[in-house]
């Protein structure tokens, strides 16, 4: 017969019982973490290079306070700026660019247009943009004014003689529209290009004040030093263009960006990322996506084309690397030290996301490291980044695939007639939509490296890229620098193989 347990006993058992469960979900959850945990070092951001400190001396520098409130949409800035003269005259005004200033209304936004209109609105249009309340030079108020109705060239009045120094306040809110573009809230992301005003490029006598066109990257600007302070709500990210780690303190994430020699700089916010991260030689490269998975094919492509293009050309100037899952109708968007690849991008997988982070991560040395004219020479770099892919291709899979895809891509373009009758060599306006200048620019403008590589020899055109490189590295080149340096390389002159790929229309 069985002894019946006193309730002392009883309590016991009950004690060792839920005792062992304790012990097998501490267990469980310890087995868990340890099949899932990345183990490997977490990478650190390296220190700037000599070459790069050396380049920053005596640049314009740009400091900028800001607070995202996600729920109003609104960026509030104040921007502060030490400019000099460098135009080898007394000049009057300030003037800057403040891109976000066309998205304010539907007659200027570069993406209310029958191609983008849709994709980046949805059925109404909303503004946003950039609205001055203040604005100081050399710590006096001052009255500003926009010289274009789409508000993208503001002009201060200032007095300073050739290579004084001004001092520049402005203080601004930004209004982020509903808009799926590099400027604007999608999905739960915030796009934040060409945000911060930069100050305009001074060229034959006059400041450029090219109007924000819908296709292409219609802007322009020199490097600057960058001290950047943002503050969102805990538990959003920022991926920029540097790289810092986040201090949370009383609901509120700061970071605190250092960019150096940079031509601007660009953000991509939301609290749905997640990172993967890695090194490529001596720079970190951070990927920031929606999911994991994505975060980390993004992270594999970028390492990958960072080694094939700096054993090329030369490093990659910066200390770190930022990709961000964006919300767009653009496969990808290059900035500063960060670019913006397309959700559905990433959805495609497979070979469209390779070359989409292949092509931007291109873009770091040929337009970021090495400006140029990307209003009216958009191939100088667009197309030299489709020809790079082309080295990423063979890096990474081999001569035939190198070949079949330049045949694919660029051979294949020849052949299709253009009824406009516009060129590899055109300006952005010029196009009548993005297939048409992707086409032209992009992979006709390509054949122009393929067939530079037939005439000089591969090693001699990646010496020539090298030599390119090196010469005007946080500058920007012209198209007759190029062609110069080509012909310096090639032992001939090389501007009527230029103008025979850049200018003649192909039927």
């Amino acid at each position: 017969m069985r002894q019946k347990l006193s309730p002392e006993d009883n309590r016991r058992a009950w004690l060792w019982a839920a005792l062992i469960v304790l012990m097998m979900l501490v267990l469980g959850a310890g087995i868990f973490l340890l099949a899932n945990h990345d183990w490997s070092p977490t990478p650190s951001l390296p220190e700037a290079d000599a070459a790069l400190l050396e380049a920053s001396q005596g640049l314009d520098s740009i400091r900028i306070t800001a607070d995202l409130d996600p729920i109003s949409q609104v960026l509030t800035v104040t921007q502060d700026m030490t400019l000099r003269n460098r135009t080898g005259q007394a000049q009057s005004a300030v003037v800057l660019r403040s891109w976000t200033g066309a998205y304010l209304s539907e007659d200027t936004s570069p993406v209310a247009t029958d191609e983008l209109y849709y994709e980046c609105y949805g059925a109404a249009f909303n503004p946003g943009g950039l609205t001055l309340s203040r604005t100081r030079v050399e710590g006096m108020p001052v009255i500003w004014r926009w010289l274009d109705d789409a508000q993208t060239v503001l002009s201060l009045p200032a007095t300073w003689d050739a290579e004084d120094e001004v001092s520049v306040t402005l203080e601004y809110t930004v209004l982020i529209p509903d808009c799926a573009s590099r400027f604007g809230y999608a999905d739960g992301v915030f796009m934040l290009g060409n945000v911060f005003p930069v100050p305009a490029v001074w060229e034959g006598g006059a400041w450029r004040t090219d109007a924000y066109a819908s296709i292409g990257d219609p802007f322009m600007s020199e490097c600057a030093n960058w001290q950047v302070t943002l503050t969102v709500p805990e538990g959003f990210t920022a991926a920029a263009s540097a790289y810092a780690e986040p201090i949370d303190a009383n609901g509120q994430r700061r970071y605190d960006f250092t960019a150096q020699a940079m031509r601007d700089f660009a953000l991509v916010i939301s609290d749905r990322f997640t990172a993967a991260q890695g090194m490529a030689g001596d720079t970190l490269v951070t990927a920031w996506a929606r999911r994991k998975s994505d975060a980390q094919a993004m992270l594999k492509y970028a390492r990958q084309a960072l080694e094939s293009y700096g054993s090329r050309w030369g490093a990659y100037a910066y200390p770190a690397f930022t990709l961000a899952e964006s919300i767009f109708p653009y496969g990808g968007m290059e900035y500063p030290g960060l670019v913006m690849i397309a959700a559905d991008a990433i959805a495609y997988g497979s070979d469209t996301l390779e070359y989409t982070v292949a092509h931007e991560a291109a873009h770091q040395w040929w337009s970021v490291m090495v400006g140029s004219d990307s209003y009216n020479q958009p191939w100088q770099d667009e197309s030299l980044c489709e020809y790079a892919l082309m080295d990423y291709i063979g890096d990474v899979y081999g001569a035939s695939a190198r070949a079949g895809a330049a045949f694919d891509r660029i051979e294949t373009s020849l052949r299709i007639t253009i009824p406009r009758g516009v060129t590899p060599g055109s300006p952005i306006d010029y196009f009548a939509d993005l297939t048409e200048y992707s086409q032209v620019v992009y992979q006709r403008g390509a054949a122009l490296w393929m067939a530079l590589e037939t005439h000089l020899d591969k090693d001699a055109l990646d010496a020539l890229l090298r030599d390119y490189q090196s010469q005007y590295r946080f500058r920007n080149a012209t198209r007759e620098d190029l062609t110069q340096l080509i012909s310096q390389h090639s032992g001939q002159d090389m501007s009527g193989l230029m103008i025979d790929y850049l200018d003649t229309y192909m039927q």
